[in-house]
């Protein structure tokens, strides 16, 4: 009796373990929505960067922190982390604002490369940590790239 026990108990421990396992959640998809000129210093130049989080997943998704690196004409520019929740519903999109800083040595470096050009490529990458009990949350890989308009440069709006 105690090994039919044993058994089935096993058989059952087994199959939650599978079914947590093929429930990874699928990461979220990243889109660059803004990025704002906020204020100069004596050295830098100080950014936000509204991102767009879809999703994709049936079930919510909490992401606890977030690590990023922005890069303007293939220069980087920027990268920060922030420890900023968003919670997502399902098939839903959250948002997340993050705060960058660059040396005016990186935006002049930019600038030299621009004298012609009316495009500005750009590059947004890092990684999100989804939240989770302990061992089950997950760090997941974003990237994005687009071109922002010199045109628009004043802004600093992307177009995708």
């Amino acid at each position: 009796m105690r090994r039919i026990i044993k058994t089935f108990l096993f058989a059952g421990i087994a199959l939650l373990l599978t079914a947590c396992a093929s429930i990874r959640p699928i990461p979220p998809e990243v889109s660059l929505l803004s990025l704002q000129l906020e204020n100069l210093t004596l050295s830098h130049a100080i950014m936000s960067a509204d991102l767009s989080l879809y999703n994709p997943n049936d079930f919510p998704l909490k992401i606890q922190r977030a690590v990023y690196a922005l890069s303007l004409d293939d220069i980087k520019v920027a990268q920060g982390q922030t420890a900023q929740e968003v919670h997502i519903a399902a098939h839903d999109t959250g948002s997340l604002t993050l705060r960058l800083s660059s040396s005016y040595l990186n935006l002049l470096r930019i600038g030299r490369n621009r004298q012609e050009q009316t495009d500005i490529p750009f590059a947004i990458n890092g990684q999100v940590t989804l939240g989770g009990f302990g061992v089950l949350s997950r760090t997941v890989s974003f990237e994005e790239e687009g071109i922002i308009p010199l045109a628009a440069f004043s802004t600093l709006n992307p177009q995708h």
